[in-house]
Parts: C-alpha cells; sequence; structure tokens
C-alpha cells in the first residue's frame, strides 16, 4: 500500500470545511445547552450510571449477538473455494463472530458489571476487523467503507453509554476509519472520493455525538420525570398514611370521653350491638356493670370542678388496671360509668365486679367528706346477660343495672349488688 498525499485536495474541499466549521458551532451551542441543564446534574448521579450500566449491558449483549450471527451469515454467503479471498473472508467474518460472542459471554458472566469497557473493546475491534477487511480484499474496499461510515450512527442509537464514553470511542475510532481512508488501496475508492469520503466520515462522527447527546439527554429527562413520579408516588403514600393516622385518631376521639380516656356513648351503642351479636351466635354470656362515685357532689363542692375531673381521671385509671383487652369502660354521663365483661357465670361476673371496686378503693384517692371511708369509693350494679335477655332492649338492661346499682347506695355504698333476674 502506497501512502498518498491528500492535504491539497481536502483543502481545495473548502466548502466542506466551512459547513463543517458551522456544525461545530452548533455544536458548541449543544454543548452549552448541555451545561446549563440537567444533563451534567442527572447524568453523573449514581442511580443514573446504574441504569445507565443495566441498558447498556442489555444492548450490548443483544447487539453482539446479532452482529455474530450477522458475521457467521456473512461468511457462509460469500465462502466460494474458487475465489481467491473467500477464504480469507471467511476468516476475517469468524474472527468478528468470535469476538462478539467473547463480548456477549463475558457481559453475562465474569464482567457483567463493566458494560463499557466491553463494549468500547469490541466495537473497536469490530471497526479495526472492517478496515482490515477492505484493505487484505481490496474487492471489499467500497463495502467497509459504507460500514465504517453507517458503524458511529448504529453505536449511537444502540449503546446508552456515557458521553465522556462516546466521546472517547469516537476519537478512537477517527483514527482506524481516517487511517483507512487516508491509504490507497488497489480497486478501492479514487484518491478525489476518498477525499469526499474523509468529510464524510468527519461530519458522520460529529452527528454520531449529536445523536448520542440527544438520545442521552431524552433518557435523563425521562429518567427525571420517573424518578419526580417515584417521589410523588412516596408522598402520596405517605400523605395516605398520615390521613390513615388521622382518620384512626379522630375515629378514636369521637368514640372516647376526652375527660377520662373511656370510650363514650356513642361506642357504647356500637359495643353492645357486638356483644348482641356474640350472646345470639356464639351464646356467650356477658355482664353489664353500672358504676357511680359514692358522694361525688361533696368532691366538687370541696374541691372544685377540677379537682372533681382530676378524681374522675383516676376512678377511671384505677378501673381500666382492672378489666381485660376485650371489656370495655364507658362514661354513661357526669360520674356515672357502665361496664361490659364477658363472663360465663353470674358468680364470676360478681367476682369481676367486687375486683373494680376494690381497686378503686385501694387506690386511696382523698375524699374526706365520703365518711365513712375517707376515700372515693364506687358502688355497682351488675346484671348478667344471657341468650334470654336479647328479647329486651339496651334501656331495659341498663334500668335493670340501675336498679341493682341504687340498691347498693341504699345498702351503704362501696359494694356491689347483682340485679335480679
Amino acid at each position: 500500500m502506497q501512502a498518498t498525499s491528500l492535504l491539497p485536495r481536502l483543502v481545495q474541499r473548502w466548502s466542506w470545511l466551512r459547513r463543517l466549521t458551522t456544525a461545530t458551532r452548533s455544536l458548541a451551542t449543544l454543548v452549552t445547552d448541555i451545561r446549563e441543564s440537567e444533563y451534567i446534574r442527572v447524568g453523573a448521579s449514581a442511580r443514573f450510571r446504574a441504569v445507565q450500566r443495566d441498558r447498556t449491558r442489555t444492548a450490548s449483549r443483544i447487539g453482539f449477538l446479532i452482529i455474530a450471527a450477522a458475521a457467521v451469515f456473512d461468511g457462509i454467503v460469500v465462502f466460494d473455494p474458487h475465489l481467491k479471498d473467500s477464504v480469507a473472508l471467511v476468516w476475517l467474518n469468524g474472527a468478528v463472530a468470535a469476538i462478539a460472542l467473547i463480548g456477549w459471554k463475558g457481559l453475562g458472566g465474569p464482567i457483567r458489571r463493566r458494560p463499557e469497557p466491553v463494549a468500547f473493546v469490541v466495537t473497536l475491534a469490530m471497526a479495526g476487523a472492517t478496515a482490515v477487511t477492505g484493505t487484505v480484499i481490496p474487492g471489499l474496499a467500497v463495502e467497509s467503507v459504507g460500514y465504517l461510515l453507517v458503524f458511529p450512527g448504529l453505536i449511537a442509537l444502540i449503546l446508552p453509554w456515557q458521553t465522556r464514553t462516546h466521546v472517547r470511542w469516537l476519537i478512537a475510532y477517527a483514527a482506524i476509519a481516517l487511517g483507512f481512508l487516508m491509504y490507497e488501496t488497489e480497486g478501492g475508492p479514487s484518491t478525489d472520493e476518498r477525499g469526499d469520503l474523509i468529510v464524510v466520515a468527519l461530519i458522520a462522527l460529529l452527528a454520531s455525538f449529536v445523536g448520542h447527546v440527544l438520545l442521552q439527554r431524552a433518557q435523563i429527562r425521562n429518567f427525571s420525570h420517573v424518578q419526580k413520579i417515584q417521589s410523588l408516588r412516596r408522598r402520596a403514600d405517605a400523605n395516605m398514611q398520615e390521613l390513615a393516622r388521622v382518620h384512626e385518631a379522630l375515629e378514636h376521639t369521637a368514640r372516647t370521653d376526652p375527660l377520662t380516656g373511656a370510650a363514650n356513648r356513642i361506642r357504647l351503642v356500637e359495643d353492645l350491638r357486638a356483644v348482641r351479636s356474640r350472646i345470639d351466635r356464639q351464646r356467650s354470656p356477658h355482664g353489664l356493670v353500672a358504676v357511680d362515685l359514692d358522694r361525688f357532689k361533696l368532691v366538687n363542692d370541696r374541691f372544685g370542678h377540677l379537682g372533681g375531673d382530676d378524681v374522675l381521671r383516676r376512678v377511671v385509671a384505677a378501673m381500666q388496671q382492672t378489666v381485660r383487652p376485650g371489656d370495655g369502660i364507658y362514661r354513661f354521663g357526669g360520674e356515672e360509668f357502665l361496664v361490659i365483661l364477658e363472663t360465663p357465670t353470674e358468680n364470676s361476673l360478681g367476682v369481676a365486679a367486687e375486683r373494680i371496686r376494690a381497686a378503686v378503693a385501694d387506690a386511696g384517692i382523698d375524699h374526706p367528706d365520703n365518711v365513712p371511708f375517707g376515700v372515693a369509693t364506687i358502688s355497682l350494679g351488675a346484671v348478667w346477660l344471657t341468650p334470654a335477655d336479647l328479647e329486651h332492649s339496651n334501656d331495659a338492661w341498663f334500668a335493670r343495672a340501675d336498679a341493682a346499682l341504687y340498691q347498693a347506695k341504699k345498702l351503704g355504698r362501696n359494694r356491689v349488688e347483682l340485679a335480679r333476674s
């Protein structure tokens, strides 16, 4: 091969170079726009690079398989033992297929985390094989030139690797492609044609870079949009959780007495409905206990309403320590409360009610006007509810418990009385 001087002829094509200069200025404007956008900020983020690495690996593996298959097919089609260059071309196609398969295998195994260097080396090796083909087999020089001109555009479309990787690849590729075009080969393009092809190759390289940047920018914008959508979704989920928490708190507040923390009458009606269902379906008896603080009016007279409120809170706290999690304490009005207990027998109901009474008395809440006890006490009236009582209304149940309560007060207070059947 003989090196030829193309510089004078390239200078004659000054118009092409002027167009190239204009394109370069447009490219500079594009780069300036990139620096002022999210291209650098998002493109340099670790998360985007991880996504980009996965895309590069997938695209590279698919591309290597296609190239290997195409090389094998080309080797089979062009093989002709009567042609002088046929065997050499088959060997070259085999080498290209082997390189592609090595890259495909490597990206699926030990070097799967470094797809860019693999794709970089393999694609340059293929470009080099193409240039060698056009040099060794002059009859294929034109085809080799076509492949070398198309290759940069394909790489820009297929490989979503980093911009700096693409720039380095273009520099190395330019050395291969322009080096091939700078030398005259027998049967290849003429000197004038090669001069034009060099300008076209430069434009192809520039177009490859611009195409890569445009595609990269679109990917970055898509990535940013996805990240924003995910952020909005996380924020919406957090808002939904907060809304659910607030709703639950409101539900609790709407069914809870704000002073004592006991359940209110709204919750009482709901729970009595559930009690009726359990008594009916499970044949599970329950107890309803009416509770009233003894001589509570004297507490307000001596300590004021704030002192009375404090006594109510402490009494409820003492009662809550004696009931099971499935039982309930409800403020029925003023200093009167109701307790629902799941109890299998009437005797166990009396024991549970006595335990509640003792807990309040043992709490030692000061009440000097509650003679003869000197501390806050409660009187309790209990009614045992069985399936036979389902025909009666809630008010009838309250009336029976209330009658037993007044009987306890009549008999001296600070005691438990069971309602008569």
